[in-house]
């Protein structure tokens, strides 16, 4: 009996999640080439500073290495 409970509330969770993402499907569209084009830029210009960020974290680490192994 309690299985059976179990498996009709996962059911029932399905059917929701299911009828959530038929909604999110009705609303989306194709983006414009304007707000693509944005996007593409903010995510680039993202990278850029994590790459930089990174580069500027690992030369100091790669220089502080030299230094302890000459010791």
């Amino acid at each position: 009996m309690k299985g059976k409970i179990e498996i009709e509330e996962k059911i029932e969770r399905l059917k929701s999640f299911l009828n959530q993402c038929k909604r999110v499907l009705m609303v989306l569209r194709k983006p414009t080439t304007e707000e693509y084009l944005n996007v593409a830029k903010v995510t680039g210009l993202g990278i850029c500073f994590l790459g930089m960020l990174g580069y500027i974290i690992h030369v100091p680490i790669v220089y502080l290495k030299g230094l302890v192994k000459k010791v």
